[in-house]
């Protein structure tokens, strides 16, 4: 059994891995830890959570049976009547995160409360106006300290991840910018779904509008073992956004120039010049080159006629349901529709055409 002899204690049963009381402790510690000494105390909590708090304020585990004597000892929501058995505080102040009476919250009714705090208007006159045993209390407004935010390096890919697409490469390249800390996010479009191992990077299902994401990107990443003629990199430095990419003997007949256009790193990734590319470029002009197709297609119109124009009756061939119909349909079923709803349903192998 300990006797935890402290001055100001912040009492929560919980902490998550995000939420309001946790950036209330943090806050409480960033702005009065410097003359105050405070202690935040808790029962169960997310690690990394509780390792933030703790570089403004003392961090302690409640153990059961440990004796809590304080000056003032603050708390809020989940308090549990064991605790001020073993509570000796000249001042303890119940605060109250939450619209109480919205969430059918109730507040602490033991007597030895000295303060009671709303952190807005709206929950100080809920809880005066239904418990009038706690019409005492008084609005006490979250302390936060301004302030100033990092730039976001915002990266994006619109690639597939195939074997030659450098999914090795882009893992390396994001684990470096957090050896840095570097804050990022990149977002990648591709094909299929894929597990990122990095918690800065949203992999995402290709979209056909992709080019004004691209536009908004810091950088446009590209990692590949091999292009052809990379139409992402080409989108990318037409809508005025440079280019990452790896040494592919394409980069600068793309349009790529290290340092101006872009960065282009070896592929063993042996140089990721970090500080530049967080620096920035400066803005650049670029035209895409020329095609001359026109020198070899045939002028004139098709006498084509869509052989598959009107419609055409299908019988299904397994149980499903149709969207259109709003019903189910059963083997045998026939029905008469467009050939192109025809064509969706015989790839999706419900229906067979007659």
């Amino acid at each position: 059994m300990r006797t935890l002899r402290l001055k100001n204690v912040i009492y929560f049963t919980n902490f998550n891995i995000c939420g309001g009381v946790e950036t209330f402790c943090y806050e409480m510690g960033l702005k009065y830890g410097k003359d105050f000494d405070i202690t935040v105390m808790y029962k169960n909590g997310d690690p990394a959570m509780l390792a933030h708090i703790a570089e403004v304020a003392r961090v302690i585990k409640y153990r059961p049976g440990d004796k809590v004597v304080c000056d003032t000892f603050i708390f809020g929501y989940g308090w549990e009547p064991d605790m001020f058995e073993v509570l000796e505080a000249k001042e303890i102040i119940q605060t109250f995160h939450a619209d109480y009476v919205c969430r059918h919250l109730n507040p602490c009714p033991d007597k030895r409360i000295t303060h009671r705090f709303g952190v807005a208007d709206n929950t100080t006159k809920g809880i005066r106006e239904h418990y009038p045993w706690a019409a005492d209390i008084e609005t006490m407004y979250n302390p936060y300290t301004p302030k100033k935010p990092r730039k976001v390096l915002r990266l994006i890919s619109a690639t597939r991840l195939s074997a030659e697409k450098g999914m090795n490469r882009m893992i390396a390249f994001a684990d470096a910018l957090d050896k840095e800390k570097v804050p990022f996010h990149w977002e990648i479009y591709t094909d299929i779904h894929r597990d990122f191992p990095n918690k800065s990077v949203a992999v995402m299902p290709s979209r056909l509008d992709v080019l004004d994401f691209i536009a908004a990107a810091d950088y446009l990443v590209q990692l590949s073992d091999t292009e052809g003629y990379s139409y992402s990199i080409v989108e990318a430095l037409s809508v005025g956004t440079p280019v990452i990419c790896t040494e592919i003997p394409v980069a600068q007949e793309n349009g790529v120039i290290d340092g101006k256009t872009g960065f282009i790193l070896p592929f063993d990734m042996s140089r990721i010049p970090i500080k530049q590319i967080c620096k920035g470029l400066k803005k650049f002009e670029y035209k895409p080159r020329e095609s001359h197709y026109e020198q070899y297609l045939a002028k004139g119109k098709a006498q084509f006629e869509d052989d598959k124009g009107g419609n055409c009756e299908i019988r299904c061939k397994k149980r499903y349901f149709d969207i259109e119909l709003n019903d189910y349909q059963m083997p045998g079923d026939k029905q008469t529709v467009t050939w192109e709803r025809a064509d969706k349903l015989v790839q999706l192998g419900v229906v067979e055409v007659i």
